[in-house]
């Protein structure tokens, strides 16, 4: 019997700093979320429920790991999706 992956944010202890980017201190937004999975919204609400300042994609099953991306514009196309 195959196990279905949920996702799985982890809580960080500061907000990330949208600017750092992928080779910035402690990466940006890039390199912590996956800003286009199916299970983001789902996840941003388990972080602002459990009050957490921010939280990472990174150990999630489903995280795809950065690459080079541009993230620009990311808004209008997640709500157009």
């Amino acid at each position: 019997m195959s196990q279905i992956a949920k996702p799985y944010p982890i809580e960080l202890p500061a907000p990330i700093n949208p600017e750092a980017g992928l080779g910035g201190k402690g990466g940006g937004v890039e390199y912590h979320r996956n800003l286009f999975c199916a299970h983001y919204d789902d996840c941003l609400d388990e972080a602002v429920r459990r009050g957490w300042n921010s939280f990472s994609c990174s150990k999630c099953p489903l995280f795809e790991p950065p690459r080079e991306r541009a993230i620009g514009g990311f808004a209008k196309q997640r709500r157009f999706a």
